[in-house]
């Protein structure tokens, strides 16, 4: 009876002892250390981006705060490219710290997305970082900046200043003819337009397919006047598109047109179609001479992304 009693005790010793091993293998898996990220500017801003004729603007048609965005957001992905967190955060301008991201990682090697632009810009992605990207929801890109880059976490923390690049392009388009006096509006149509880029490259995602057509509203000073400029900001920083370039008087006829094919946009560069819309004497409209800017505007402002601010770092989590 005492050798089945001593028996039992032993075997339950090495249960408890057997479970208490198998509790302690499924504890934390290693130390986490703080990674910070300081977006500290941008290469060059935006300026004067406005309808305008001459050296006159007339109206700004995009906002341009002097911080060049309204929203940043922020992945991780391990080295299988899967997400190193079940969320993307993201902040917004209103939000203490913005432009500042601290998060915690595992001794390892991560690559780091950052995508900043103007509200309504959208992070799209999977399980994986093959297939995440961002997009405006449409094919009328904002002032949209990206960087993607690989960090190594040992035993202790990172701290880095990173500046993000400017992905979209400008096209510019100037008429070098007198604006009639019937003139209403001025319509450009490009095809083909991105609506998604890759967050790991800032590049079309596929051949670029969708169509945009911005129009805008003629204004009266500028009638009778040459060097009228409209420009507009492309998403499509890869494959040639056509530039279809149209004006109609107030009764929606079209006065003046030429169409504009192999037109290509750089990254932070502007690409000028410039030319006669309305034609010669003969009613013969005359061709546009395309050519690149690599300066984005006659001045260049440099500042930090956003008012450095002391505080918590509020996170709005989204879900893969």
């Amino acid at each position: 009876m005492k050798k089945t009693l001593f028996l039992s005790i032993i075997a339950m010793l090495f249960l408890f002892s057997c479970k208490r091993d198998h509790s302690a293998s499924n504890g934390p898996k290693g130390k986490k250390y703080p990674v910070t990220f300081n977006i500290t500017n941008f290469g060059q801003h935006q300026t004067n981006f406005a309808i305008r004729h001459g050296a006159n603007h007339l109206a700004d048609t995009v906002s341009t705060p002097a911080s060049g965005a309204d929203i940043l957001y922020y992945a991780a992905y391990d080295n299988f490219g899967t997400p190193a967190h079940n969320f993307v955060l993201k902040q917004d301008s209103s939000m203490a710290g913005f432009g500042t991201i601290t998060d915690s990682l595992l001794a390892g090697t991560y690559e780091i997305t950052l995508v900043a632009g103007k509200k309504g810009l959208q992070y799209i992605g999977g399980a994986n970082i093959s297939n995440a990207g961002f997009t405006y929801g449409s094919t009328k890109w904002l002032d949209t900046f990206w960087d993607d880059f690989t960090i190594t976490v040992g035993s202790s923390g990172i701290s880095q200043d990173v500046t993000l690049k400017r992905v979209v392009g400008k096209l510019e388009l100037n008429i070098t003819d007198d604006i009639p006096a019937n003139a209403d509006s001025l319509v450009i149509n490009v095809n083909p337009e991105t609506i998604n880029m890759w967050a790991n490259s800032g590049t079309p995602m596929g051949p670029p397919s969708g169509t945009v057509t911005y129009s805008e509203k003629i204004p009266a000073g500028a009638i009778g006047t040459t060097n009228f400029t409209m420009d507009r900001l492309i998403g499509n920083n890869q494959a040639p598109f056509t530039a279809t370039i149209t004006c109609k008087d107030a009764s929606n006829a079209v006065i003046g047109s030429a169409t504009v094919s192999n037109v290509t946009v750089q990254p932070n560069m502007t690409t000028v179609l410039s030319g006669n819309l309305f034609g010669s004497p003969s009613g013969n409209s005359q061709t546009f001479n395309v050519k690149i800017d690599t300066a984005w505007s006659s001045t260049v402002n440099t500042g930090t992304f956003g008012v450095s601010r002391n505080g918590s770092l509020h996170m709005q989590k989204t879900k893969f």
